[in-house]
């Protein structure tokens, strides 16, 4: 819903919650709290209010109005003496949601978090640890991941033109994904050392699986999809003398990760996994192009199709249930410095170069001599 409606929406749910006297707006604002009488609506407009806080939240951080419309509501009633202590309680646990500190901040830590670092870091994929990267990854995907609006999925708005303000945080987790698997490959290739090739593969094999165990599926398959980059792919030499456990590893892990028959496999892990999680957003935006190009808005009577939309409210509710629960995993700036640093991302073309200077293409003649070096 956008912020208009959710305000009028609110409007109406609170509407009913009380029986003011007709007066004019100045007495009607002086006397509002003692106009408040306990009523069977006011528990039912509780009742609404909670759900809606509880599970979209997002409305009220994104629209400072109906907050303080709905604290001033709730404050009211809180203050009032003719309801009931069940009612006072109610609303004041409400409140304690809607007045957190951290409400209006939320956008402005995701920018900060998410800026590159203004000199290049120091860290490399040889002097931090797989769990830290691993961990690392899951928190800026995660944060990410939880800004993500409803709104955002409606109508394939992450493809229309105005997709920057329309769907904000989805191409958000878009670039973030590109970026982390173009950061693996330009890792990879940098190396002009066959041995740092491989133990790079190796290190990355592993953020990948402790990815998997963090049930961030999105960053197994940020990794996965650079080791299939040509750029990286191709380096026969470098795959030849990667160890055979890595290689069943990776195997593995593209076998979770695999497009094949809707990511069944995938979806078959999400729903087995408890939060929290961080799904690939790529495989629930194709489901919602199906059902948007697939399905008409209406039906052949002109009447509004309600089983298209029950389709899509189902994904978005599958996407929300992932975002309600948060990661126990600290901030470690030194670590994020790393993977957010651009200076370290190659683009396809000096990708491309970089694999052709590490290992020179060859003639079918030539390479078995050469394997052996």
């Amino acid at each position: 819903s956008s912020t208009s409606t959710a305000a009028a929406a609110f409007a109406i749910a609170t509407s009913a919650s009380s029986n003011p006297r007709d007066e004019p707006p100045e007495v009607e604002a002086r006397n509002r709290k003692e106009s408040v009488v306990s009523s069977p609506a006011t528990m039912r407009v509780l009742n609404v209010l909670r759900h809606w806080v509880s599970k979209h939240f997002q409305d009220f951080e994104q629209d400072a109005t109906l907050r303080s419309q709905t604290i001033a509501f709730l404050d009211d009633i809180t203050c009032s003496p003719n309801l009931l202590p069940t009612e006072h309680r109610a609303a004041s646990q409400l409140l304690r949601l809607l007045c957190r500190d951290d409400i209006d901040s939320g956008k402005q830590q995701l920018e900060i978090l998410l800026t590159p670092p203004q000199t290049p870091s120091k860290e490399s994929i040889e002097t931090l640890s797989a769990l830290e990267i691993a961990e690392q990854m899951t928190y800026l995907d995660h944060q990410i991941f939880l800004a993500i609006r409803s709104e955002e999925f409606l109508g394939q708005a992450w493809m229309k033109s105005d997709k920057k303000s329309r769907a904000e945080h989805i191409i958000l987790m878009t670039k973030r994904f590109n970026d982390g698997s173009r950061l693996v490959c330009s890792e990879i290739v940098t190396r002009s050392n066959m041995a740092a090739r491989v133990a790079a593969i190796e290190k990355w094999t592993a953020v990948a699986d402790i990815c998997r165990c963090l049930h961030n599926f999105n960053g197994v398959l940020q990794i996965c999809a650079a080791f299939t980059n040509a750029a990286v792919y191709r380096l026969k030499k470098t795959w030849d003398k990667v160890p055979r456990t890595i290689k069943s590893t990776i195997t593995k892990l593209q076998a979770v990760v695999c497009s094949d028959g809707r990511f069944r496999v995938m979806r078959e892990a999400l729903h087995r996994c408890d939060p929290p999680c961080i799904p690939y957003l790529g495989m629930y935006l194709t489901d919602l192009s199906f059902i948007e190009e697939g399905t008409p808005d209406f039906t052949p009577d002109g009447l509004l199709n309600f089983s298209k939309m029950r389709m899509i409210a189902h994904v978005i509710r599958e996407i929300r249930h992932f975002q309600q629960t948060p990661y126990k995993i600290d901030h470690i700036p030194k670590v994020t410095s790393y993977l957010l640093d651009t200076s370290l991302l190659l683009d396809d073309d000096e990708l491309y170069h970089k694999s052709l200077q590490i290992e020179p293409r060859s003639s079918r003649l030539s390479a078995p001599n050469t394997a052996n070096v």
